[in-house]
């Protein structure tokens, strides 16, 4: 009898939900189901019609208001661990295998278009990385192999690894969970029965060290000087810097292919949680954006209640927006998220343009429903190459003619006069006449401002820097000097002094 009713009540709530939606034009989801995918992309109309309570023009705190009430409905929790429906299989990373994979590398074959998905033998795209990673038989599974393209578009060279013991592959808070949901009454775990601490949008598979010590809690933004490279132990290549910002704060810089996504994620945090709510069981709070943001160490969701927990650097995410436009797979991703995990969806992957509407206004005209699929933003290039006959190869503490290089800012492929040029060396800034205290092979790239944010990121240019031959000469007439000098007093030294010499420098060279 009880299976009847639940059937005949789930067929009714689903008729009404049909009639609902078509009275109001606006459409209301059944609830995903487990281990039934729906694959499908959502239509031009279907994503106008899903946001069609806003209106055009419409911009600023009014805009995240109505924004907050459109994605909060419908929005399922999702299990922490699985990242997938509550009550859904329970497998660390589970739902993780369905909305990261790379559908380029890994297509859907015969069996899962039926509505089931692999979790192993696929490739799937991890934050902080430039390669997607080839997933044998689960992640982070110890001595489970993996592989990855080294030079990755190019697929013509594959490098193998193995899982440590560790967890090398994170659950990564895009929005670190410290602004607003790390806890709960002091319970640093709390997260993971809030819906905010377990929201798909947020949350993205990552490089365990790109995390943990690169991101942590820090604001994401252009990294000016650097202080730190992070060094992924999955693949030895850099995913990112630790250092000062263009405001003068500490920052994470990640890859340039993660900064667009990366931003979205955020500005979806900001609108769904754009005003504090205490929804009995449960809180969510309220989170704004800003720059100059320090890093704090955890703000309960209560907190927030009159002040909003703060991140950014809100500049430098909106100028990623346009440096990194929206990609076929974060279409993938919040087409499945919204069909099969969580029931709502990220507005700022589905129109780009909204980020300025809701957090620029002031240099905005509001929001506009432009075609998606094939959505105008201003996209910002800039190139640098060497003059004709400009020379490349630098001695050592030389100084830099930055004079020698051309650089040429488009917008849109129309031309940009008296842009804002930067330059840097090995990603520290350099002035023109600044001197070269490096040796080697380096990399020089131009970066443009507008209205002082990065909207491009030019291509590198490699200069050599070694020591002339005087300077090598110089330097071998120092180092004899010093040792005629050392044998000199080495000699007019008595015995025993001279066996506590030797005595230091054989501890010195065991030491070493």
């Amino acid at each position: 009898m009880n299976k009847i009713l639940t059937i005949f009540a789930t067929s009714f709530l689903a008729i009404s939900s049909n009639n609902f939606a078509n009275d109001f034009n606006k459409t209301l989801k059944a609830s995903p189901q487990i281990n039934v995918i729906n694959y499908s992309h959502s239509t031009e109309e279907e994503i106008q019609t899903y946001y069609s309570n806003l209106k055009k023009g419409d911009k600023g705190d009014s805009l995240l208001d109505n924004l907050q009430n459109i994605l909060k409905e419908n929005q399922i929790k999702v299990n922490y661990d699985s990242g997938y429906i509550q009550g859904g299989k329970s497998t660390a990373r589970y739902g993780y295998y369905l909305y990261e994979r790379n559908r380029d590398l890994s297509p859907l074959d015969e069996s899962e278009k039926e509505g089931k998905f692999k979790t192993s033998d696929i490739w799937v795209n991890v934050m902080y990385l430039n390669s997607p990673i080839y997933i044998e038989n689960g992640i982070n599974k110890r001595n489970t192999s993996y592989k990855y393209y080294p030079n990755y578009p190019d697929t013509t060279t594959v490098k193998t690894g193995t899982f440590k013991s560790g967890v090398q592959f994170d659950r990564e808070h895009v929005l670190p969970k410290s602004y607003g949901f790390n806890g709960v009454n002091g319970d640093k775990e709390a997260y993971r029965d809030l819906i905010v601490g377990c929201d798909a949008h947020n949350l993205h598979m990552a490089d365990g060290v790109g995390n943990q010590q690169g991101h942590n809690n820090l604001p994401f933004g252009e990294v000016v000087n650097v202080k730190e490279e992070i060094i992924s132990s999955v693949t030895n290549e850099i995913v990112g810097y630790v250092g000062t910002g263009t405001n003068g704060n500490e920052v994470f810089e990640p890859l340039d292919k993660d900064k667009g996504d990366i931003a979205r994620s955020i500005f979806y945090m900001a609108a769904r949680y754009h005003n504090y709510e205490n929804l009995g069981e449960e809180e969510t709070p309220s989170i704004a954006l800003g720059n100059k943001v320090k890093r704090v160490e955890t703000i309960e969701p209560s907190e927030t209640k009159d002040n909003p927990a703060i991140y950014g650097e809100l500049d430098d995410l909106l100028a990623w927006n346009s440096l990194d436009p929206v990609t076929d797979f974060e279409r993938y991703r919040n087409d499945l998220i919204y069909n099969n995990i969580q029931g709502n969806r990220n507005p700022f992957v589905d129109f780009p343009s909204w980020a300025d509407a809701c957090f620029d206004p002031e240099n905005s005209n509001g929001i506009e429903f432009s075609n998606t699929s094939d959505q105008e933003q201003a996209i910002y290039k800039i190139s640098l190459k060497l003059k004709d006959n400009s020379k490349n190869s630098y001695n050592f503490l030389d100084k830099i003619d930055l004079r020698n290089f051309e650089t040429s800012v488009t917008k849109s492929d129309e031309s940009i006069k008296d842009p804002e040029i930067s330059f840097y060396l090995d990603n520290q800034e350099i002035k023109n006449g600044d001197t070269l205290a490096c040796i080697g092979s380096k990399e020089i790239v131009a970066k443009a401002f507008i209205n002082g944010r990065v909207v491009a990121t030019s291509n590198s240019v490699t200069i050599n820097v070694s020591f002339s031959i005087v300077q090598i000469v110089v330097a071998i007439a120092i180092i004899l000097v010093i040792l005629i000098i050392f044998i000199v007093i080495f000699t007019k030294l008595s015995k025993k002094q001279k066996n506590k010499v030797k005595k230091a420098i054989k501890k010195n060279l065991k030491k070493r």
